[in-house]
């Protein structure tokens, strides 16, 4: 590796600086520090030319070579960051702890941005997914499935697992910051949220007694809630029940998948 390229080396477990990026491993970590990694060279260059603000650190292998463009394109991309923007270079070791998903590329670290607490007494605006998946990748790979229908705002429910935790943003890959984000309530407070008259809608939500989705007309604005793994969606008579015709003797789909097929339905259905 050239070395000129490099801000700071790391060789030890003990160092402070790897002690908190290993924190960020969890999803404590990353709400105490405020970071989070994004592994996978898509992900890293979309994320630097998207949102290069939110940029803090490269994150290399010492026993690779990484290409001295990408270096310099971040530096570039970076210029006007506080704090500055660095390239740190960690032990194999290291790195590999880091790189739970086993990508072998450079890790970007990013400063996690503001989620602002969702205004639910105000009308969707578009298609906004109230989501309440507790699996990280679930979540990432319906980060991944929002910015690609078209989802306005993605607002994550208290059940929601983090998603900057590294199997949601893995998941998601370079989508993780593409769409809108907001946190909202429990789910469960929802359906007095809706008969109280806070909680606007229309409020749509999967399940398999619910109407046909196939022959559902779409409304330009709303609000799509996918419910908690295993658990589903709470009851109330202020939503709309949608169902995914399938083959007899199958109990359900998967929360991402369903979800996956009822945006594409949406975004069909939307387009003029």
């Amino acid at each position: 590796m050239n070395l000129s390229l490099v801000d700071k080396m790391i060789a030890s477990s003990s160092n402070s600086i790897f002690a908190d990026w290993r924190d960020l491993l969890q999803s404590k970590g990353i709400k105490k520090h405020g970071l989070f990694f994004i592994a996978g060279e898509r992900a890293v260059r979309d994320t630097l030319e998207r949102v290069p603000q939110l940029a803090r650190s490269l994150v290399v292998c010492a026993d690779q070579e990484i290409p001295a463009e990408l270096i310099e394109r971040a530096r570039e991309l970076t210029t006007g960051n506080e704090p500055r923007f660095s390239v740190i270079s960690l032990a194999k070791p290291l790195f590999d702890e880091l790189d739970v998903s086993g990508t072998h590329a450079p890790l970007l670290l990013a400063k996690t941005p503001e989620v602002p607490t969702a205004r639910l007494e105000d009308p969707p605006q578009g298609l906004e997914l109230m989501c309440a998946l507790g699996d990280p990748a679930n979540v990432g790979a319906v980060l991944r499935s929002a910015a690609a229908f078209g989802v306005s705002k993605v607002i994550l429910l208290k059940e929601c697992a983090s998603p900057f935790h590294p199997k949601a943003v893995r998941a998601a890959s370079a989508a993780t910051l593409l769409t809108p984000l907001a946190r909202g309530p429990s789910i469960q407070e929802l359906p007095k949220l809706a008969s109280d008259g806070v909680l606007h809608g229309p409020i749509l939500a999967l399940d398999m007694q619910g109407k046909d989705l196939g022959g559902f007309e779409w409304p330009t604005s709303a609000r799509l809630l996918v419910g908690e793994e295993g658990q589903g969606v709470p009851s109330s008579t202020k939503f709309v029940f949608l169902s995914i015709p399938m083959a007899t003797g199958i109990e359900s789909l998967n929360a991402t998948i369903a979800a996956s097929i009822a945006l594409f339905a949406s975004q069909r259905s939307r387009r003029p």
